[in-house]
């Protein structure tokens, strides 16, 4: 069973899941849309659909029924201040629903999506799934703390769920526009690009992503953490890889901290500051993966989308054009 099938990641782990040979019943608020998302996948097997909300306790109870396995994606995200509270109300109350009922279900493995953000900032040089939680914040990492601490709770009570931690999703193919391509789009937009004092980016492709869930359907392994950091870069480093991707050098401007006051939240500041590669080997390791896609394909591919679509005008990318 997996929840958040029309979004960004859920999308692509439905992919990976079928593509993998497994069986998927998908909890969707919106049958309509879970189309949507065969086509733009070019998914043709068959998909069964259980309509309802992860908030909804019968909802998906039946939509567990008879499976072996749960990956929960679902989470309610908005670029919008006025809808961001919203993310309370729905992620963490969905979250413990669906990790309680795929328990009762007996399901193994259970997975849940969580974020970096709630482990963050890290205690060493690296991203580690045993970073203690890191709770409050905006609304959205307010609410992946409080279903991360009951995932845990879940774990250490002996319960199989491995809890996957994902930096920067970045990719092709999306319904919408996610908070990375969002991002994205005005860093690209223009004639200069930042380049702080420290920190930099944190990229993983969602394609990856995917494929790393899929690979984590095996029973019998217990409780797990697991970074999915994808390629780190400095400023200056990624400064170079948008340089090939796009075709069009950018000036590169010396930026201090305090210039981004005003322009983003004091959590993303944080954290673009103080941003560190993740420590991914156990994730490549257990879901076969063995090491994520060059960066630069990434970026390409990405970068092609938004222009195809219309969200980046080809100026800023004429490689991708």
């Amino acid at each position: 069973m997996l929840t958040g099938a029309t979004g960004f990641i859920g999308g692509h782990a439905l992919k990976a899941l079928l593509d993998a040979g497994h069986e998927v019943r998908a909890l969707v608020r919106d049958a309509d849309k879970l189309d949507r998302v065969r086509d733009l996948h070019g998914i043709d097997g068959p998909v069964e659909a259980v309509v309802g909300d992860m908030t909804d306790a019968a909802a998906v109870a039946s939509a567990l029924e008879g499976c072996d396995a749960c990956v929960h994606t679902a989470a309610f995200t908005s670029l919008d201040p006025e809808q961001m509270h919203r993310a309370l109300d729905v992620n963490a109350p969905g979250a413990v629903n669906v990790l309680d009922a795929a328990a009762a279900a007996g399901c193994d493995p259970i997975v849940h999506l969580s974020t970096m953000s709630v482990i963050f900032p890290p205690t060493g040089d690296v991203l580690s799934g045993d970073d203690p939680v890191q709770g409050g914040g905006n609304p959205y990492n307010a609410s992946k703390a409080v279903a991360e601490e009951h995932a845990r709770a879940m774990q250490a009570a002996g319960a199989p769920v491995s809890i996957v931690y994902p930096a920067g999703v970045v990719g092709p193919d999306d319904l919408g526009l996610n908070v990375l391509a969002a991002n994205l789009i005005p860093t690209l937009s223009t004639e200069i690009m930042m380049s702080l004092a420290s920190g930099g980016w944190l990229l993983v492709d969602v394609r990856d992503l995917g494929a790393a869930i899929a690979g984590l359907m095996v029973p019998g392994r217990g409780p797990n953490r697991y970074v999915a950091g994808g390629t780190y870069m400095t400023w200056d480093e990624f400064h170079a890889r948008v340089t090939e991707v796009t075709g069009r050098d950018r000036a590169l401007f010396p930026t201090p901290a305090s210039a981004l006051a005003g322009m983003v939240d004091d959590e993303a500041v944080e954290i673009m500051l103080g941003i560190v590669p993740g420590d991914d080997a156990a994730l490549l390791a257990d879901s076969g993966l063995g090491s994520w896609r060059p960066v630069s394909e990434t970026l390409a591919d990405t970068v092609r989308w938004l222009v195809a679509g219309g969200m980046l005008d080809p100026e800023w990318a004429p490689n991708c054009a």
